[in-house]
């Protein structure tokens, strides 16, 4: 079994490529691999309910729809805390969720648990 770890770079501002770490991890998860996501930069508020209903990108599923299906097999989605911070992220965001606030020490330790890293 691998384990993939995918980076998020986009946010709203192109729906597609904000979508693509989300359902590629669906993909792992039906594959019966194991996987995470690491939202960094503009991609932070993605953990937002409220923006997450709000995307969708060209010839790929709803990012609500995606992340629905990840956080019922408890997959974990971090976000980075510096850019979640600046970006309007707060802990009420990730309530119900396999998610949190991550450091640059939780992402260099999340990537050596990782067979594969893959950024979007």
């Amino acid at each position: 079994m691998a384990k993939l770890l995918f980076l998020g770079t986009h946010g709203t501002d192109d729906p597609t490529r904000a979508t693509f770490p989300f359902m590629e991890a669906k993909g792992v998860i039906e594959a019966g691999h194991e996987t995470g996501i690491i939202l960094m930069m503009e991609a932070a508020p993605l953990i937002k309910d409220r923006i997450a209903a709000q995307v969708q990108g060209i010839g790929v599923p709803p990012l609500k729809e995606l992340m629905d299906f990840l956080f019922a097999r408890n997959v974990r989605i971090s976000v980075c805390e510096p850019s979640g911070r600046a970006l309007g992220v707060t802990e009420d965001d990730f309530a119900g969720k396999n998610s949190g606030f991550g450091t640059s020490v939780d992402a260099a330790n999340a990537y050596a648990g990782y067979d594969r890293v893959v950024t979007f």
